[in-house]
């Protein structure tokens, strides 16, 4: 699913030699297309199947289940290809993104709605990522945020606010699960930044499954020793926990590090705020919640700003 990105300086390389390499972009995006469409999709059923799998298992339980079962069958897979497990500083490097963008990033949300945030203020939250994570890449990767990028940054947040307001109801009861989810969208921007400067060419299978591990053992502390591994498994909580970890956990952050070693970490974090859009329309499509006119505008806006984003160059 992942293959090695360019060299650095090709285009560069291409520059001086006289031809040009534009051509091939506009085939390159469309090829990519259905892997940007496959993350949007996959994160937003992440919320919903959150929500499922809270009625059975308290939160860093479901998260340290979800984690190590993801991480047991990527582990069977490298070894079936053969594939050798990193060492030494790259295996340290893979722990702790894995720790960030994994334990830190879905136990946080996990707690967070299981102390009554709505999935669409979770989503809302969550999305806040593109812009916390362009303004850490700046710095840290010397990423250039352009004034058109800041553009649809803006509009982009502008339409998941939008998309999310109906039916939102704040309290002081709130304040505890927006701590969470505030150190969820911590963890993510963290970790995602992390990823793209030290894990850049991590091997799809056989780094993710170090990553879900460390994950995985991080986050059963608190499971047995807070939680008192709160978990009741029944026949509707099976395939919830198989969708989180093997389609949630597997699938959707391999599509993310596919995108992070091909992109800026801007223009793939602009995804993200297509996600609470998605979230409404599988809820409405799987649950029947209906799509009020706030959050179509919102989808307008927001598709705007994403794609205005993605037409930045790094």
């Amino acid at each position: 699913m992942t293959s090695p990105s360019p060299p650095l300086g090709s285009e560069e390389r291409s520059a001086h030699s006289g031809v040009p390499a534009p051509a091939a972009r506009p085939a390159g995006r469309l090829a990519e297309l259905p892997a940007r469409v496959a993350l949007v999709v996959v994160w937003s059923s992440g919320f919903l199947s959150g929500t499922l799998g809270l009625r059975y298992a308290a939160p860093y339980t479901f998260a340290a289940l979800r984690f190590a079962l993801a991480g047991l069958v990527l582990l069977a897979v490298a070894g079936i290809r053969r594939r050798r497990l990193p060492r030494g500083r790259r295996l340290l490097h893979l722990a702790v993104a894995g720790v960030l963008v994994q334990a830190v990033q879905f136990s946080s949300i996990y707690a967070g709605m299981d102390l009554g945030v709505p999935s669409g203020l979770a989503a809302l939250i969550i999305a806040l990522y593109p812009l916390t994570a362009s303004l850490l890449a700046v710095p840290l990767l010397h990423e250039r945020v352009s004034a058109g990028q800041l553009l649809g940054l803006v509009l982009g947040l502008g339409g998941v606010a939008l998309a999310v307001a109906e039916g939102i109801e704040l309290s002081l009861n709130s304040l505890p699960g927006l701590g969470f989810l505030a150190l969820g969208l911590l963890g993510i921007s963290a970790g995602t930044v992390y990823q793209k400067r030290f894990c850049g060419q991590m091997d799809p299978v056989s780094g993710n499954a170090v990553q879900l591990l460390a994950a995985s053992l991080v986050v059963l502390v608190p499971a047995l020793l807070v939680e008192g591994w709160d978990v009741h498994f029944t026949a509707v909580y099976w395939p919830v926990l198989l969708w989180s970890a093997l389609v949630n956990s597997v699938i959707g952050v391999g599509l993310l590090y596919h995108l992070l070693q091909r992109h800026g970490t801007s223009q793939v974090s602009s995804l993200f705020q297509l996600v609470p859009m998605s979230t409404a329309g599988l809820g409405a499509l799987l649950l029947g919640q209906r799509l009020g006119p706030l959050t179509l505008a919102g989808l307008v806006l927001a598709t705007v700003g994403t794609l205005l984003t993605h037409r930045v160059r790094h």
